[in-house]
């Protein structure tokens, strides 16, 4: 491969951040302070101080870590992170752990350990087929081969401007999407969408250069995304008519195979029924589906299927598990 490093757009990276070699920054995100070994990953929005992430570590979507000079933070070798999980300052993790997707870490983690809730606790050890350490490189690859072809990227933003966008989906000519928002995605739905600003929408099927066959996203008609929302779409995200997520809601379709080192990727669809309300900072992860006229409270985390007429409250709902 050849030896570089990625950060895309509207990441900001402070004069004293290390980035190692075939490691990949995603859009958005705050590094202050950070050293990243070779072949780490960086999801979407995250805030970052004072953090060590050795070799192949990998960080989800919105994780918080924010250490200081006096208790900086440290991930170890091939560890892998969840979306929105919090770090506080001095934590440890170590090398093959998994800390799950909204988990608030309190305290040091050992090797190979699953942890979970807030705040987090150990529910398991990892029993590790040995194939490998997390290696970003090959979507790394794909990634800057769509930007050599003029394909939509996040690393150049004018590959990304609306008209771009409008000419991948001709059928959204009645959608409005706000001037800041990111999207490298295969966008399908009904009429009068609206994407509000700063929202980060990716994924495509398998048609379109994506990973899975179902991946993309789909907006029923009247559907709305406030500020900042996150739509993570390699295994398909459907949302029904009428539905609304509030500001900062992140979905993420895709899931990890904990039981090999390599931590392959799963596909992990998401479906939201008609008239859902999803609220601020609530965080749903796939495999589930939500029925017609759910309410999702704000700041809850999502990980199992929720009836139809529905109230989700708190952290992790109905049962808990990696993510």
């Amino acid at each position: 491969m050849q030896t570089t490093w990625l950060v895309e757009v509207g990441t900001r990276v402070s004069s004293d951040t290390r980035i190692g070699d075939a490691s990949w920054v995603r859009a958005g995100n705050h590094l202050q302070g950070v050293t990243l070994g070779q072949g780490c990953f960086i999801g979407f929005k995250c805030s970052l101080e004072h953090l060590d992430v050795a070799d192949r570590g990998m960080l989800a979507t919105g994780v918080i870590a924010r250490g200081n000079k006096e208790q900086p933070i440290r991930v170890g070798r091939g560890a892998w992170i969840g979306a929105r999980a919090t770090l506080l300052p001095g934590v440890h993790i170590g090398a093959g752990a998994v800390v799950a997707a909204g988990a608030l870490v309190t305290e040091d983690v050992e090797q190979d350990c699953i942890v979970v809730g807030r705040p987090a606790r150990v529910i398991a050890r990892r029993q590790v087929s040995e194939d490998g350490w997390p290696d970003p490189a090959p979507v790394l690859q794909k990634v800057l081969k769509r930007q050599r072809e003029g394909l939509p990227s996040f690393l150049d933003r004018a590959s990304c401007a609306l008209h771009l966008v409008h000419q991948q989906n001709p059928q959204l000519s009645a959608w409005h999407i706000a001037d800041s928002a990111l999207i490298d995605a295969e966008l399908s739905g009904g009429a009068s969408v609206r994407i509000g600003e700063d929202c980060v929408l990716i994924g495509r099927s398998t048609r379109r250069g994506g990973m899975h066959e179902q991946g993309g996203i789909a907006l029923g008609e009247h559907v709305g995304l406030g500020r900042g929302v996150v739509i993570e779409g390699a295994g398909g995200v459907a949302i029904g008519e009428h539905s609304q997520l509030d500001d900062q809601v992140t979905l993420v379709s895709s899931s990890h195979d904990h039981g090999y080192r390599s931590l392959p990727w799963k596909a992990a669809p998401i479906r939201i029924g008609k008239r859902c309300r999803i609220g601020t900072g609530a965080l749903i992860v796939g495999p589930v589906s939500l029925g017609d006229d759910v309410v999702v409270e704000p700041y809850a985390v999502v990980i199992r299927d929720v009836p139809a007429h529905s109230v989700v409250k708190g952290i992790i709902q109905l049962k808990e598990e990696v993510a």
